[in-house]
């Protein structure tokens, strides 16, 4: 996506003057507002939160990044999971904003209803063929180091090392 942009915005960061504000391209243009989505929100690692914000089973935190919406909870078996906030039927935010505590998570829309590890549980009027195996919510590339949690939206996180890490 970034190379769609680049070649746009070239002229605008082609304009910078020492000493001088950005261009107001930069602050104020739809396709440079995307690239910035793109390289800084979607391709590394973001530190979104402590294992202690979610302590028990159920304790679930919405967390906003960009256009993104993600849930970091806790599941039944005590696991951290970092999920997307959007329902996989009609995209519809799974919890408002902050925290909250749930046993399970339901989309407000048709009540689809996912397990806490974002099985796709329940979901009313899809008749008896409906196949809720590849329509589980979707997981977000997370990292624990040291109780930070550090997640990256990228279908392909960069590398970590012991050295690199996020």
């Amino acid at each position: 996506m970034l190379n769609t942009f680049s070649s746009a915005i070239s002229p605008l960061l082609d304009q910078r003057m020492p000493g001088h504000a950005l261009p107001a391209g930069l602050y104020t243009r739809e396709d440079v507002f995307k690239a910035d989505l793109d390289v800084f929100f979607r391709r590394h690692w973001i530190y979104v939160g402590l294992e202690c914000d979610v302590p028990e089973p159920g304790d679930a935190h919405v967390i906003d990044l960009g256009s993104s919406s993600i849930i970091l909870l806790r599941d039944d078996d005590s696991q951290i999971r970092v999920l997307h906030n959007v329902c996989r039927h009609r995209g519809a935010r799974l919890l408002g904003s902050g925290t909250s505590i749930v046993s399970k998570l339901v989309c407000p829309y048709h009540q689809w209803t996912y397990e806490l590890d974002g099985e796709l549980a329940f979901a009313p009027h899809m008749g008896t063929g409906f196949d809720k195996t590849c329509k589980s919510l979707k997981p977000v590339h997370f990292r624990s180091i040291g109780g930070l949690i550090y997640v990256c939206l990228s279908d392909n996180p960069p590398k970590t090392s012991a050295r690199s890490r996020p």
